[in-house]
Formats: structure tokens, sequence, C-alpha cells
């Protein structure tokens, strides 16, 4: 055997092994490079997808609190449906034109995005998607692309009001929130704030026939069915909730808190479903008789609202005054010619923001000045006209017409008694008008406010409903037509049935059997039996009826409504 060709063969073989070593390691370097790039321009384009899922998230949560806080965009009028202020489309540019949803969805919307140099590094696809069964919920779905890598992210959105007037009942502190309870009714969700210095109160205890329930129908009321709209007389949506900021529930016996066949939307409670006991009966069994979509749960609301008070933050401008209370913007808007009335009562003297005008000054009537010289206000059946007159028209004040059945009451603009103590001992149809500016020139709407304050020495401040207080219907009806009450005191409603939007800073009693329907906010919120009681007793059968006021909760109302913050949650995530 000749070696040198065993040593060719050799060298051959090295020079194999040595090119496929070398192969082997340009290939797995490539490989390497190859599942970096993928690596890379993956996580690039998931970063394009996030782009446009928290753009798109963004101006849902920025159009929903500018439309929510009084755009021209708003939703006129007042819907009680469950209904989300963006449901008929997003505003992008606000100036009043939507892009509306097809279908339920919207988009898609295909956008670039670039690095630092302004290189495009990659484009979004975003789909925005409306729940078909839950007004409140959005999903948004962003597809990001980035040289030949795709990323979907997709996220789930709850967009909910926590306003005072978007629930039934919205009550503050204090012992007497645990009458919320017996026979009572509650169609609308109840929102309590509680005490934080007593968290471990029960601010419900509901061991009788206690309902919180999401619907209502006006032919279960046909007395005044026929004084609310006909598109507001069924709600089988009301969006209802409960809340519970600051302490504990207990349910029991026959309590109903949403049903089977139609949910709450959630149950919120202290410190989640630890705060939660007791059992009602045999439905909803999992969740403890409470029938909810969602919970019981913590409360979800980062910053929540406080029960309002008259030294609340307001929301309107006064020259001078850069931080107005709820007070000096009610006192500012009632004192303004063609705005409203103020009356105030101080040791023993009335005096009224009557309009100055000249050459030719107005002067209340003389019977309205009568009426008004006694701390203790009672509506019974005599006349009173306390109203003024413009010469553009507009008017101020109240007119009473006792001697009609039912009385008549025409309020205008905001009317505010400070001082006083008003008692409405007969049947009353209302009429409430005010007007807005509009382009220069003033425009008439069926929205008005009677407030009932306390005066500089702390006197007043109480408003009684001995009977039915009603809106006016050849002048308009619920919730188009609608008078505002908001007394710092207490308010005691003894009259069967009421319809408006009302507020008390002390306690709101009402008597079983009657309802109210609009929403009630009310620093404590109690049943009672009849008569003239002072005290709360559980098992009382009445009803508060939710009936959302919308565009037309009045002026004063809104003044302080603005400073609420919504719910926005993210429900679920996923990235694919």
């Amino acid at each position: 055997m000749r070696r040198d060709g065993i040593a060719l063969i050799t060298t051959l073989a090295i020079l194999v092994v040595v090119g496929v070593l070398a192969f082997g390691t340009f290939f797995t370097t490539q490989i390497e490079q190859w599942t970096a790039r993928n690596d890379s321009t993956s996580t690039q384009a998931n970063y394009v997808a996030q782009a446009g899922l928290q753009k798109y998230k963004t101006i849902l949560f920025q159009n929903y609190r500018w439309v929510e806080q009084g755009s021209t965009s708003s939703p006129s009028g007042g819907s009680t449906v469950c209904r989300n202020s963006l449901a008929n489309g997003i505003d992008f540019d606000r100036d009043g034109t939507l892009t509306p949803f097809t279908g339920g969805t919207m988009g898609p919307f295909t956008e670039s995005v670039t690095d630092t140099s302004g290189r495009v590094i990659g484009q979004y696809r975003v789909t925005i998607t409306r729940a078909t069964n839950n007004p409140q919920i959005y999903t948004v779905t962003s597809v990001g692309t980035s040289a030949g890598a795709r990323s979907t992210v997709q996220a789930v959105f709850q967009i909910a009001n926590t306003g005072y007037l978007d629930n039934a009942i919205f009550a503050g502190q204090g012992q007497a929130n645990k009458f919320i309870n017996g026979g009572a009714t509650i169609r609308g969700g109840i929102y309590i704030v509680g005490d934080p210095n007593n968290p471990n109160q029960k601010v419900i205890e509901s061991n009788g026939n206690f309902s919180l329930l999401n619907h209502y129908n006006m032919s279960d009321y046909s007395a005044v069915s026929g004084r609310v709209d006909s598109a507001n007389r069924v709600a089988n949506d009301l969006c209802a909730s409960l809340r519970v900021q600051y302490g504990k529930v207990e349910v029991g016996g026959s309590t109903l808190i949403g049903e089977p066949t139609n949910k709450v939307k959630g149950v919120y409670v202290g410190n989640g479903a630890s705060d939660v006991s007791g059992n009602a009966s045999d439905v909803c069994t999992r969740t403890k008789g409470i029938c909810t979509e969602q919970g019981p749960a913590p409360f979800d609301i980062a910053n929540a609202p406080g029960f309002p008070t008259l030294g609340s933050r307001g929301e309107c401008s006064i020259a001078g005054n850069p931080t107005p209370t709820w007070r000096d913007c009610i006192q500012n808007q009632s004192s303004t010619p063609g705005s409203g009335l103020r009356i105030v009562r101080v040791a023993g003297v009335t005096t009224l923001s009557w309009p100055a005008l000249s050459p030719n000054p107005l002067t209340p009537p003389a019977a309205c000045l009568t009426f008004l010289n006694t701390s203790s206000l009672t509506f019974n059946t005599q006349n009173v006209d306390c109203s003024y007159t413009l010469p553009d028209g507009r008017k101020g004040g109240f007119v009473y017409n006792g001697s009609s059945s039912p009385a008549g009451f025409t309020v205008y603009g905001s009317v505010d008694f400070e001082g006083f103590n008003l008692t409405f001992s007969k049947a009353i149809d209302y009429t409430a008008r005010s007007w807005v500016s509009v382009n220069g020139s003033y425009t008439q709407v069926n929205t008005a406010s009677l407030t009932v304050m306390k005066n500089s020495t702390g006197s007043g401040g109480a408003l009684d409903l001995d009977s039915n207080l009603l809106p006016k219907t050849s002048d308009g009806f619920f919730p188009q037509h609608v008078l505002g009450l908001v007394a710092e005191g207490d308010v005691y409603q003894r009259g069967q049935y009421v319809m408006a939007p009302l507020y008390s800073g002390g306690t709101f009693r009402i008597v079983k059997d009657n309802v109210l329907f609009g929403s009630v906010v009310a620093n404590m919120f109690c049943t009672t039996s009849a008569g003239n009681q002072s005290s709360c007793a559980a098992g009382q059968k009445s009803e508060v009826v939710y009936i959302n006021t919308g565009a037309n909760k009045p002026s004063i109302m809104r003044q302080v409504e603005r400073s609420t913050i919504p719910v926005f949650k993210i429900l679920s995530y996923e990235r694919r």
C-alpha cells in the first residue's frame, strides 16, 4: 500500500470534516440570526399592535368623559334604557360629527407607526366592537405587522358612569343606610359611600322582601304611567349595579339583588365577597343569592366620588371666584336676571334678587311679599305670583295656583329659597321652564330647579312633599320635562307619587306604598311607616324607580354632577 495515497485520503477526509464543521457553524449562526430577526420583528409587531390598542383605548375613555361632561355631541333628552353615550358613535375630532358603529363594529383604522427618526417600522389595524347584550362593554382589537411579522392584541373594556344621578339611589354616610331593606323595591342602581371610619358597619341589611331590580314597566303604575313619555315607559335593562365603598352587605329572606333572567351588571362591595354575608332565597346560589354579571367583587372605582354637599366644588364660572362651591353656583345662577330668582330670609327679613331694570324697574307683587313673610312656607290653596318677565321674554321666579285641582306650579329657571322650610300640601302639576343661550339667542327648555338651602345662620333647608308632584303633561312628559329638587336639609315624601331628580343633604324619608320616579341623592335614605314619622322603620314597602333625565338634568344639578369620574375597567386582555 502506498503511503502517499493514504495521506491523500486522510487529508481529503479531514477537509470534509472541517468543511462540514464550518458549514454547520455557519448554518447554526444563520439559524440564530434568523431566529433573532424573527424574535425582533415579532416583538416589534407586538409593540406596533400595542400602540394601536393604547391609542384607541385612550380615545374611548377621553371621548366618553368629554361627552358625559356636556359636549355638544351629548345625547339630547332623557333615556332610561341602559345605554352608553358612545353607543351611537365616536366624535373623533370633537366637531359634532360622529363616526358610527356599523353592525356593532367600527373601523378598521389602519395607521403607520414610525421610530424617532420618522422611519416606518410597521402598521396596526384596529377595530372597535360594541357588545350586543351590554352597552357598557367594548372590545378593541389591534393587529400589528412589521417586516412580515404579525401580532394581535385584544382587550375588553367596561365604560360606565358613576354620576350621582346615574343611580336610583346615591347615598352618603349614616346608619340609616341599613334601612334600604324590608319591603323596599329599588329599580336601578344603588351606590353607597358609607363611613370610612367604620367600614365594618352593615349599610344594607336585607332580610325581608327587599329587591334591587334591573327593569321596570310603567303599566305597574297605571295612575301615573301617562306622565312618562312613550320611549321610557318600559325599560328592561337599567345598567343597575350595587356599589358600597365602605361597609358590608347582608342578604337573607326573600331578598332579590338581580334576577336569574335579568341580572344586575355588577356587585362591588368593600373588600369583595367577604363583605357580603348571608344567603338569599335559592336563586343564583353560587353568589349568595345575588344575581350579577360581575362579582360579588371588591369596590372597583379609584378616586371614587364622595357624597356631594353644597360646599363641594361647583362646575360653574363666576367672575372673581376661581374655585366656586356648588352653593356659590346656585346663588350666582338664581341671582342672574333671566336665570331664576334668589329669595333669602335672615333675622325675619326677606330679600329678593329682583331684576333692576332702568328706566322702568320691576317690583315684586304685593301678594308675593306677603306670602314670603314667614320662614315656614306652605303651598296649599292660595295663589302666589312671584315671577318677572324681562324685555326679551325670559322669565324668572315662580307662579303657584292653589285654587285649581291639582294645583299648578310653574318654575322659571333656578328658584332658590334660603332660610325657609317648604311644604307642598296639595297635589301639584308642575311646569319647568328655563332659557339657554344658543348662538347669541335664547332657546326655551323644559327644565328648572327648586332649591331650599339654609341661610347664613343655619336656619331652613327642609322640604316636605305631602302630596303628588308630577309634570304637567300638556307642557311635556317626564323625563323630557323635569323639575329638579335640591334641599340642604331633610326631604320627606308623604305624597304617593313624585317625578323628579332629588337631592337631600340630610335624610330622605319615603312613606310606605309611595314611589319616587327619577333618582335620589341623599346622605341617608330610609323608609318609614305612614304618618308623621321622624325615625326610619324597616319592612316598609316603598319604591324608587330610576328614570334617567339625561341631558334634561337641570343645570343646577349638572354643576356638581360633572365632577364625578367614570368607570373604565379592563375586563380581559389577550395576545395572539
